[in-house]
């Protein structure tokens, strides 16, 4: 409608307008001469550390069952990693990867699109792991996956839909820009496997009165805006599976000490329904908690109806990041354990690339693993799963009672043999 309209061009203005006071802050600590800024030493403004995940040359890569089904399925149930042939993702900076590469604090709003855990596409999975360099070993025909470094409609995001700032409310325009894109005689019967992350702006941004915008931020309204999208995806793009991923546990955030000044900055412009900022009172980390879990909440009872069961389509929630905690390392000159800030961009919030990599591990895993048994934590300690002759399709409510996740193990437990016998030290 023409109100609606025009909220969301209100909508827009307003970011525009709190992303140029970024960039001026951004510009303020670049060349202020206070002496406050001034004691502060360059490393640490910078945020020079390394992001990047360590490169795995020497292994091969541990899966070792990679059919493809001939002819292609019929079923989303009977679904193999090498039968998807297209990846495509909806969501907000976590999926746009703003940040994750970023060199420096002057670089932290830019998206790094190719090292996205979900849909990037730069290099290999060796080197940058993610959904689709996992798929490609699998599929090497595997279309979509970004490479570019910018935003959703430049060259080089292919099908990576995500955008900074987007919302359950701008998820359904995103939805119906997906469905056109790929609406055609070539695309329309090809196995699609879509990924969205949504709602981290509508919890930092809309449930405590902020200048930001004004939406109903409540967990049915969220559920009833995600189902919108989710209706129109089942009703006009078939062959499609969807991995549904709730939001982050962004309470970890509070377990943050030792921060670089610019990170106290960052936290209350990009989230200040936890840390204040644009006029919002912040929610208490119990507020939070309540009002992440209404969300799931409200989301399982959507997928569990069977709402979106068809043959040719599924969606499943996939809740590997629902319980997060952070990395430690020992601090240099007193050796206690403090957060270890190279798994997030310069802003201490945004997933650095180092992080996407065991982000896309933990998902991967999810995909492959039953319905109830899912991990929740993005932790490396559970097996790498492989598709195996008794376990070889992507797990979904109607087939998981079928899934035998020991023979999913057998494959990484004979590779880490070989890392351990090999004495390798970066390995997936």
């Amino acid at each position: 409608s023409l109100l609606q309209e025009k909220g969301i061009i209100r909508q827009m203005r307003k970011k525009r307008k709190h992303k140029m006071s970024f960039l001026l802050l951004l510009f303020f600590l670049h060349n202020s001469s206070s002496s406050y800024f001034n004691n502060l030493s360059y490393e640490t403004l910078m945020s020079s550390m390394s992001r990047s995940q360590c490169p795995m040359q020497k292994m091969q890569f541990p899966c070792s069952f990679r059919e493809v089904s001939y002819p292609a399925p019929r079923n989303v149930n009977e679904l193999q990693p090498g039968d998807i042939d297209i990846v495509a993702a909806l969501g907000d900076s976590v999926i746009g990867s703003t940040g994750a590469n970023a060199p420096n604090l002057f670089k932290s709003r830019e998206q790094y699109r190719g090292v996205s855990f979900a849909v990037g596409a730069k290099e290999s999975w060796r080197t940058v792991t993610t959904i689709p360099n996992l798929l490609r070993v699998f599929n090497p025909k595997l279309v979509g996956g970004s490479v570019n470094t910018g935003g959703s409609f430049e060259k080089g995001s292919n099908l990576n839909l995500a955008r900074p700032g987007a919302t359950s409310v701008t998820l359904i325009e995103d939805a119906k820009r997906l469905i056109k894109l790929l609406s055609n005689q070539r695309d329309r019967n090809k196995w699609k496997l879509v990924t969205i992350l949504i709602g981290h702006n509508d919890v930092c941004t809309h449930p405590c009165n902020t200048t930001y915008t004004a939406f109903d931020a409540s967990p049915v309204q969220y559920r009833n805006r995600v189902a919108q999208a989710l209706d129109m995806l089942r009703d006009y793009l078939p062959n499609t599976f969807v991995n549904f991923v709730p939001v982050l546990d962004i309470n970890f955030t509070f377990d943050m000490f030792n921060k670089p000044p610019f990170c106290y900055l960052a936290h209350s412009y990009v989230c200040p329904c936890l840390f204040g900022g644009f006029g919002g009172t912040p929610l208490s980390r119990e507020g939070m908690e309540s009002l992440l879990k209404g969300y799931m909440d409200e989301m399982y009872k959507l997928i569990n109806s069977g709402r979106y069961e068809r043959d040719n389509f599924t969606v499943v929630i996939q809740p590997a990041f629902t319980e997060i905690g952070l990395f430690y390392t020992p601090e240099p000159k007193t050796g206690r354990q403090v957060p270890d800030y190279s798994f997030f961009a310069p802003d201490c919030l945004h997933p650095s690339q180092k992080l996407h990599g065991l982000m896309a591990r933990a998902l991967w895993n999810n995909m492959l693993t039953p319905i109830g048994l899912k991990a929740t934590s993005w932790s490396r300690d559970p097996p790498f799963l492989c598709p195996s002759t008794s376990s070889p399709y992507l797990a979904t409510r109607l087939n998981s009672f079928t899934s035998n996740i020991t023979s999913m193990q057998e494959d990484y437990g004979e590779y880490m043999k070989a890392i351990r016998a090999n004495r390798v030290t970066c390995y997936i």
